[in-house]
């Protein structure tokens, strides 16, 4: 079934909907006067969209700091929430139709006063706080979402939405605080952060970490260029320590890039689907940088003020994710031909940002003798 015909479908339903005495409340505005005590907030999707989403996160609950805040999220990112203080109680939701009518009954007990739908899927998102009888639901509207219409077809039944095409390609971050900026919540700060408390790996090592999968192959760099960095890593600095961090789905990927390495290099160890999502953010956190595309520990590291070496295919996706914080420590890489993609960035280019990132780490300067 396509977009378009979802839309419509939830189109006809939501008008159905209607009724039951429902109505959605159009606002421009929150007035300081607006005390909502139940919020519920969608981050349904990745990892990366949801640590994207703290800081719009942390702007709502500076808003109203007495307010029960549910959230919605995918259960894989489960362990970044539910020991975290800002969630009154957090609840699990793949975004797909399916899962609608139970969501649907728990957060009717809530007496939800407003919904931030901040990443999720539409239109069973906007389904789903409709029947929940949320009389006021924002969304975050991606250009996806559009189909290349002027206007969302949706937008009736929502109380606002900020239209992030009107500035052109906005990172990330930024469509949502435009979003509660144009309903009058500011928004503190654009840092990242991890939601829950964690405690960083204590080590000497000086250690180099790399992530190499992505979730799609435009957004891989080559295994046997990893290989040759990692040779070229070790032929110049042997004592450093070099993790291969990924899901469970990356191990063969790993294995494939540490079996092209010539030689026995006890240092260079495979964890992928060895750790929890605590651990994993625990471990990058201890790096002294991190090799990575534009997926789920890329956005990990930066909110972890881990130094991130980001190989990027386009200008898109740097305008989209470059770090908002701490961009002394970073180095973002685009792809010298962007219609070939991530392939065209040069081995010697990351190979020297690793090199500047580690230069300044006191592990990596005591293991030299300096």
């Amino acid at each position: 079934m396509s977009k378009l015909t979802k839309q419509v479908i939830a189109g006809i339903f939501l008008h159905l909907w209607k009724l039951t005495g429902y109505r959605v409340q159009k606002i421009t505005q929150f007035a300081d006067s607006d005390n909502l005590k139940n919020i519920a907030i969608f981050s349904t999707t990745a990892l990366g969209d949801f640590l994207i989403n703290t800081p719009a996160i942390r702007a709502i609950k500076m808003r109203w700091p007495e307010a029960k805040i549910i959230l919605v999220m995918n259960q894989r990112n489960k362990l970044l929430a539910e020991d975290s203080e800002i969630f009154n109680e957090v609840l699990y939701w793949n975004g797909k139709a399916n899962g609608v009518v139970s969501l649907v009954k728990i957060l009717r007990k809530h007496c939800i006063d407003a919904t931030f739908l901040l990443h999720s899927r539409s239109p069973y998102d906007i389904v789903t706080a409709s029947m929940a009888r949320s009389p006021i639901i924002l969304k975050d509207v991606y250009y996806n979402d559009y189909l290349g219409r002027d206007r969302f077809y949706l937008d009736n039944f929502l109380s606002a939405h900020y239209d992030n095409r009107i500035k052109g390609n906005l990172h990330l971050i930024r469509q949502k605080t435009e979003l509660l900026e144009s309903v009058g919540i500011k928004t503190p700060s654009l840092e990242m952060f991890i939601p829950i408390p964690f405690t960083v790996e204590k080590t000497q090592q000086c250690i180099i970490g790399i992530h190499a999968g992505a979730s799609s192959q435009e957004r891989c760099w080559p295994a046997q260029n990893f290989t040759q960095l990692i040779q070229h890593i070790m032929a110049k600095y042997p004592a450093i320590e070099i993790r291969l961090i990924g899901g469970p789905g990356e191990q063969d990927l790993n294995k494939k890039i540490i079996d092209g390495l010539e030689g026995d290099f006890h240092q260079v160890t495979n964890l992928a689907g060895k750790t929890n999502l605590k651990q994993l953010v625990e471990n990058v956190a201890s790096f002294a940088c991190l090799v990575v595309g534009d997926t789920g520990p890329y956005h990990v590291a930066i909110a972890t003020r881990t130094p991130v070496i980001g190989l990027l295919a386009t200008q898109m996706h740097v305008d989209g994710v470059n770090p908002l914080q701490d961009q002394e420590k970073h180095f973002i890489i685009k792809a010298k031909d962007e219609e070939k993609g991530i392939v065209t960035i040069p081995i010697n280019d990351v190979f020297v940002a690793i090199e500047c990132c580690i230069a300044t780490m006191p592990s990596f300067n005591k293991m030299m003798g300096n």
